[in-house]
């Protein structure tokens, strides 16, 4: 440990002895100064640097908050587009595939009434046969 008079004398070697000096730092009214790390407490600091830090986030909300909400209106408008879309690509799915079973059933009938053709078809050329074999004979 340093004895005072060995303070007193390192404090005397310095070159700038009003830095070391409590009573060169004094105001014009003799009052010696106050740096402000010996005036706040710690607990003063905490709440100085919270308020800060309340101050920065409030700037930055007041410089991102309005496009912000720009682009959330934006987004809802587009999620709205999109669902009106949806719906509407829905109902032309349900039409083409409520055409497409329609069209379905009408081939199927076609089908049914090309077979009853052949079917009639088919027994006139055997009664067409039938009558020339026995014209034949």
């Amino acid at each position: 440990m340093l004895k005072s008079s060995n303070i007193n004398s390192v404090l005397n070697e310095l070159p700038n002895e009003s830095a070391r000096d409590p009573t060169a730092q004094s105001n014009p009214n003799g009052k010696p100064k106050q740096d402000a790390e010996t005036c706040c407490s710690s607990q003063d600091n905490e709440v100085m640097a919270s308020l800060t830090a309340l101050q920065l986030s409030a700037g930055v909300l007041q410089i991102a908050e309005p496009p912000l909400n720009h682009v959330r209106t934006q987004l809802r408008e587009l999620i709205g587009r999109q669902n009106k879309t949806y719906i509407d690509l829905s109902k032309e799915k349900y039409k083409l595939d409520c055409s497409e079973v329609a069209r379905l059933n009408d081939m199927m009938s076609d089908v049914k009434r090309y077979k009853d053709k052949l079917t009639k078809i088919k027994k006139e050329m055997q009664s067409v046969y039938q009558r020339t074999k026995e014209l034949k004979l």
